[in-house]
């Protein structure tokens, strides 16, 4: 019978690079097994969400935009950053707000993914809103372009089968909504109180 894994130790950290977004940290651990010391890198980011949202029709509202990592447009779920001391569950109104001008009526936690945790050491939390209505134009950062796009969630599912959404946290996101549609997680839902169907903070 193999001997039980033990957690490595963190000798040191250093900071190697700050970015607006990330911070990109040297650490130095040592093995369990073998005492040795090792370097790593780590990239310290904030949490993510990303939000599955149904507006009245049962259409799923998209979001395509352009993405400088590929270079090319992404057909996605709406999300982004968890602000500093903020909910994830707010940030996921928020961001539905922001990027779709819609908001909802009922929210139920979808849970959470590590994106990386080889390197990465946030979180993405996944929401789904339903009952979403349009309620005014988005509000976009100068840095970003969004085409939003209601889809029966049908042909979404069926766009991750084809590719046409390669997104892996959406993809992860979509996953975990045909779980809860199909009754595989035991979620509970709650009624979003007006100030979260404006998409502001209590």
């Amino acid at each position: 019978m193999p001997e039980k894994l033990k957690p490595w130790t963190l000798l040191d950290q250093s900071l190697l690079q700050q970015t607006r977004i990330f911070r990109l940290n040297a650490e130095r651990w040592r093995s369990p097994r073998t005492g040795q010391e090792h370097v790593f890198t780590n990239v310290a980011a904030p949490s993510w969400v990303n939000v599955v949202a149904l507006d009245t029709q049962d259409r799923m509202i998209l979001v395509r935009q352009f993405r400088f990592g590929t270079r090319a447009f992404t057909l996605e779920v709406p999300g982004g950053m968890c602000d500093p001391n903020e909910a994830p569950v707010d940030s996921a109104i928020r961001e539905l707000r922001e990027e779709t001008g819609y908001v909802g009526t009922r929210v139920t936690d979808l849970g959470y993914c590590e994106p990386n945790p080889a390197i990465f050491d946030n979180r993405a939390y996944m929401y789904l809103i339903e009952g979403c209505e349009k309620v005014g134009d988005l509000l976009l950062d100068a840095g970003e372009d969004i085409e939003v796009v209601p889809t029966p969630v049908d042909e979404v599912m069926q766009m991750v089968v084809t590719g046409e959404i390669a997104h892996a946290l959406v993809a992860v996101a979509l996953q975990r909504f045909d779980l809860h549609r199909r009754g595989l997680l035991r979620l509970s839902a709650s009624t979003l109180p007006n100030a979260a169907k404006l998409g502001t903070k209590p």
